[in-house]
C-alpha cells in the first residue's frame, strides 16, 4: 500500500508588528468577503452552465441531461473558482515578494498569468451573462393571445344575426306572395267580370243584335287591358321585392361586417395588451438582470481584489506561507477500497494465469521430522574457516 502525502500550508510569524496590528482586524473580514464573493460567482457560473447544457440537451433523456448538467457545473466551478484562487495567490506572492529571480521564474509566471487572466475573464462572462440570461429567459416569448372566447362569441352573434335576417327574409317572401295573390285576385275578378260581360254581348250578337258587337269588343279590350295591367302590377311587385331583397342583403352584410370589425378590434386590443404586458415583463426582467449582472460582476472583481489584498497583508506583515509534505494516514474507507482492489486483482490474476498456463512455484513440504542443523562451537568454526583458507592457499595440513 502506497503512502499518501498531503501538502500542508503553514504561516510564519509576522515580522512587521506595526503593519500587522494595524490591518489584522480587517484581514479576516477581507478573506471572508472574498470567499463569499467567490461563492456568488460560483453559483452564477453554475446557473449559466445549467442553462447551456439543458438547452443543448433538450432532446435527450431528462435523467441524462440532469446528470451531465450537474457534472459540468461541478467541473467548471471547481476549475474556475478553486484554480483561479490558487493561481492568483501564486501570482500575487511572486510579485509582492519579488520572486522572479531568473528566466524560468518569469516563463512560468507568464504562463500562469495567461491562464489566470483567461479564467478570470471566463468567470466574469459566465457569471454576468448567465444571471442576465436567467432573468430574461423566464419571460415567456412564444405567448400568443387566446382569442377562442372572442371567436366563440362571434360565431354565436353570427348565428343569432343569421336567424334574425332569415326570419326577415321569410316575412318579405310571405308579404310578396300575399301581395301578388291579392293583386291577382283583384285583377282576375275584374277580368272575369269583363269576360262575362263580353260573353253576354257575344250571345246577343249571335242572336242578331248588331249593336252588341261594339259592346263585346269594348269588354274584350277591357279584359285585355286588365291582363296587361295585372302583368305590370305583378312585375312592379316583383321589382319592389327585388329591391327589398337587395336592401335586406345589404343590411345583413353590414351587420356581418360590423361583427367582424368588432371581433378584429377585440383581438387587436387583446394582442396589444398582451404585447404591452410582455414588453413590460421583459423590461423589468432586463432591468433586474442588468442590476444583478452588475452585482455579480462586482462580486467577481471583489473576489479577485480580496485575494490580492490578503496576500498584500501577508507581505506587509512579513508573513510567509511555507508548504510541507506530510504523510497522511489512510482513512477506513480508503483502506477498505484498497483491500477490495487487491482482492479483485488477486482473484482475476489467478484465473488469468491459470488460463494462460503459467505454472506457479509449488511450495515443498517435508515429510517426517525436521531436525535442526547441528550448531558448531566457536572453536570448531575457527578450525573450519582455517581449513578452508589453507585449502585455497595450498597449505592445508591434515
Amino acid at each position: 500500500m502506497k503512502k499518501q502525502v498531503k501538502l500542508k500550508a503553514k504561516e510564519t510569524a509576522a515580522s512587521n508588528s506595526d503593519f500587522y496590528n494595524l490591518f489584522r482586524p480587517i484581514a479576516p473580514g477581507i478573506d471572508a468577503i472574498g470567499k463569499v464573493a467567490q461563492v456568488i460567482s460560483g453559483v452564477t457560473e453554475a446557473i449559466t452552465i445549467w442553462y447551456i447544457t439543458q438547452s443543448e440537451m433538450a432532446g435527450s433523456s431528462k435523467v441524462l441531461s440532469i446528470i451531465v448538467s450537474i457534472v459540468a457545473m461541478l467541473l467548471v466551478v471547481a476549475v474556475l473558482e478553486m484554480g483561479g484562487r490558487k493561481f492568483l495567490q501564486v501570482l500575487t506572492r511572486a510579485i509582492v515578494w519579488r520572486r522572479l529571480k531568473n528566466s524560468w521564474y518569469i516563463a512560468l509566471f507568464a504562463i500562469v498569468s495567461v491562464i489566470t487572466i483567461g479564467m478570470g475573464m471566463l468567470s466574469f462572462k459566465l457569471s454576468t451573462n448567465g444571471i442576465h440570461y436567467a432573468f430574461v429567459s423566464n419571460v415567456p416569448v412564444g405567448e400568443t393571445f387566446d382569442a377562442s372566447l372572442l371567436k366563440e362569441e362571434y360565431r354565436s352573434s353570427l348565428s343569432s344575426l343569421s336567424t334574425r335576417f332569415d326570419q326577415d327574409l321569410v316575412l318579405l317572401k310571405e308579404r310578396q306572395q300575399e301581395l301578388i295573390a291579392s293583386t291577382n285576385a283583384q285583377y282576375d275578378s275584374r277580368i272575369q267580370e269583363a269576360k262575362i260581360k263580353m260573353a253576354q254581348y257575344d250571345q246577343r250578337y249571335r242572336k242578331g243584335a248588331k249593336w252588341a258587337q261594339s259592346h263585346s269588343e269594348k269588354y274584350r279590350k277591357k279584359a285585355s287591358q286588365l291582363e296587361s295591367e295585372k302583368t305590370a302590377a305583378v312585375a312592379k311587385i316583383q321589382k319592389e321585392h327585388s329591391g327589398k331583397l337587395d336592401r335586406w342583403q345589404e343590411r345583413k352584410n353590414q351587420a356581418i361586417d360590423q361583427e367582424k370589425a368588432t371581433l378584429t378590434a377585440a383581438i387587436q386590443k387583446g394582442e396589444h395588451a398582451l404585447t404591452t404586458r410582455h414588453q413590460s415583463r421583459f423590461k423589468n426582467a432586463a432591468f433586474w438582470g442588468n442590476l444583478f449582472s452588475f452585482f455579480v460582476g462586482f462580486s467577481v472583481l471583489l473576489a479577485f481584489i480580496c485575494i490580492i489584498s490578503v496576500e498584500v497583508f501577508r507581505r506587509g506583515s512579513g508573513i510567509q506561507v511555507e508548504y510541507r509534505e506530510e504523510e497522511q494516514e489512510l482513512s477506513t474507507i480508503e483502506m477498505l477500497w484498497f483491500g477490495l482492489q487487491q482482492r479483485l486483482q488477486s482473484f482475476f490474476r489467478r484465473r488469468a494465469e491459470r488460463f494462460a498456463g503459467i505454472q506457479q512455484p509449488v511450495a515443498t513440504r517435508s515429510i517426517g521430522f525436521n531436525y535442526p542443523a547441528p550448531t558448531l562451537s566457536n572453536e570448531a568454526n575457527k578450525k573450519l574457516l582455517q581449513g578452508q583458507a589453507d585449502e585455497r592457499t595450498g597449505d592445508f595440513m591434515p
